[in-house]
């Protein structure tokens, strides 16, 4: 049977402290114990370390968790009651209800009477935006894509974005700095 390396005794050590050691390890590492002083004091220097923590640990009320959360101080929303929710949730259940019957309608619901056929007409300019803009937004993301594609693909080009990226780079912080005003530098030169 082969003997552990030295490290494994160490390690065996901290498992002893944290009591997670098995019987056969904890027999082994006694009998190491017996020939090693140099483990002998590192063990009793782990149970001075416990011993210290035992006696140092601060006990905990049990109602501690309840006097932390209410000595905070609450948020506005917090504050409110119940009850003044209410006409928030009316407004939120009244526009999606709307949002519904405009989606159910369709264009080609039966026309409607003329103050509906308007909101009608205004639900659905909302959703050929909203189409049109998603349509938008997905061939703008391919054409930024394709011209990335473009100007990473040579290194002159490479070098000329990077070029102008620092160019701009420049301009902002000669924007971003603060001049003096020609009044205050008269001033200085007569004081």
């Amino acid at each position: 049977m082969s003997r552990p390396d030295h490290s494994i005794y160490r390690d065996w050590l901290n498992l002893e402290a944290e009591g997670d050691l098995c019987p056969d390890e904890r027999a082994r590492l006694d009998e190491h114990l017996a020939s090693c002083p140099e483990c002998r004091r590192e063990r009793e220097e782990l149970r001075a370390l416990g011993a210290l923590l035992r006696r140092s640990a601060l006990p905990v009320r049990p109602d501690f968790r309840t006097s932390v959360m209410s000595s905070l101080p609450t948020a506005g929303w917090e504050a409110r009651s119940p009850r003044a929710w209410r006409f928030t949730a009316l407004v939120i259940l009244l526009l999606g209800s709307f949002a519904a019957a405009l989606m159910v309608a369709g264009p080609g619901a039966a026309p409607a009477p003329s103050g509906l056929g308007a909101l009608f007409a205004v639900g659905g300019m909302l959703r050929a935006a909203i189409v049109a803009g998603a349509g938008l937004l997905g061939a703008s993301w391919k054409g930024i894509g394709m011209g990335i594609d473009r100007l990473l693909s040579s290194p002159m080009s490479l070098g000329a974005f990077g070029f102008l990226v620092l160019c701009l780079n420049l301009f902002l912080v000669s924007l971003i700095r603060r001049r003096k005003p020609a009044g205050a530098v008269a001033r200085r030169g007569r004081g």
